[in-house]
């Protein structure tokens, strides 16, 4: 739940259908107990979601990570997942997210959440659990010519 009747903040952890999402969860559920939030995942789908033998079990896994945690899990199914995600964050309104750190081949997921959401604080989870932040873009020292 994000929002209850005391109106309690989230932290927002996105994932994908992978083990290795546990970490992300995780260190979302640290955040989460360090800030006095409510844990919220979320994972983004392909609309043809064909997923091999392994995806819809590694979702159950997730899914069942979110709930030891102690969160909540939504999963939409849409083809532009940094717009979703913002979209989501629009309504939701979370203190901060938890995503994985961006690979090579990274999709720009990241840049374009921050982009879109440049006020949200961002924590990128690296293969070792290590935190780093991403922190609000200030637009007051923009130049604006």
């Amino acid at each position: 739940m994000v929002h209850d009747k005391d109106n309690k903040k989230t932290i927002l952890v996105c994932v994908t259908p992978q083990e290795s999402s546990r970490r992300l969860v995780e260190a979302g559920q640290h955040l989460a107990k360090t800030q006095g939030c409510d844990l919220e995942v979320i994972c983004v789908l392909p609309v043809q979601f064909n997923g091999n033998a392994k995806e819809p079990q590694a979702l159950e896994q997730v899914f069942r990570f979110a709930q030891q945690a102690g969160g909540s899990m939504a999963i939409y199914f849409n083809d532009d997942p940094a717009l979703t995600v913002a979209a989501h964050i629009a309504v939701r309104k979370p203190l901060s997210i938890v995503t994985g750190f961006p690979g090579e081949d990274s999709n720009r997921f990241i840049s374009t959440i921050h982009l879109l959401v440049p006020e949200l604080p961002i924590s990128m989870v690296g293969a070792d659990g290590t935190i780093y932040n991403m922190l609000p873009f200030d637009t007051s020292v923009v130049p604006t010519h």
